[in-house]
């Protein structure tokens, strides 16, 4: 009796790793592209499709390519870090008041691309989606804020519909701006909303 038990003990845990290691490798990209360069990324489930294809572009102007977590290494020795300021799957909320109107801004990491956001104005919901990291991203972006300081900030990006760009301060996500154009109804511009603070 002993001994069947072993044995099935034994089974168990021989499925039990054959399946642990099918799931590290399922989301694994590995590939030699046409130029010859290396294209790795550790998880792809960890990030938009948008993202991936557009760092696959970037292959003219790097030797390799390799995405494991937060970290994007370039030519094997440059490192972009992509922010993780906002909590996952975490709702964080920002506010801001200019001529008795009153934003808000919510915001929710989904993934290291991926961000759900709801925006509203005086209590009234003006749009909701998700906005998405280009692959550009170690290219960085600054603004001035009301005091005239730089802020370091990386954008996001919402393509569909009602075009909008939403920027987060780089190393704590203290401060974000929120724009939003139609080419098509001129209600929906929204291109002078002030810096919303994190509440």
């Amino acid at each position: 009796m002993k001994a069947l038990l072993f044995v099935l003990s034994l089974i168990g845990l021989l499925i039990s790793c054959k399946v642990d290691k099918l799931n590290k490798g399922q989301f694994e990209i590995n590939q030699t592209l046409k130029s010859g360069k290396i294209f790795f990324v550790q998880d792809s489930s960890q990030y938009s499709p948008d993202f991936i294809s557009e760092l696959r572009t970037l292959d003219g102007t790097y030797n390799t390519i390799r995405l494991i977590g937060k970290y994007l290494i370039i030519k094997e020795s440059d490192t972009c870090l992509i922010p993780t300021e906002l909590p996952i799957n975490e709702k964080v909320n920002y506010q801001a008041i200019k001529s008795e109107t009153a934003y808000r801004l919510g915001l929710k990491r989904i993934n290291y691309t991926n961000i759900d956001y709801d925006f509203w104005v005086n209590d009234k919901l003006i749009k909701s989606g998700q906005v998405l990291l280009p692959a550009d991203l170690c290219f960085g972006y600054e603004s001035t804020d009301d005091n005239g300081e730089l802020v370091p900030l990386t954008q996001y990006f919402d393509k569909k519909e009602t075009w909008t760009c939403i920027k987060i301060e780089i190393g704590n996500a203290n401060r974000v701006t929120f724009y939003m154009q139609s080419d098509i109804d001129s209600t929906k511009n929204y291109k002078n909303v002030p810096i919303l603070i994190k509440k």
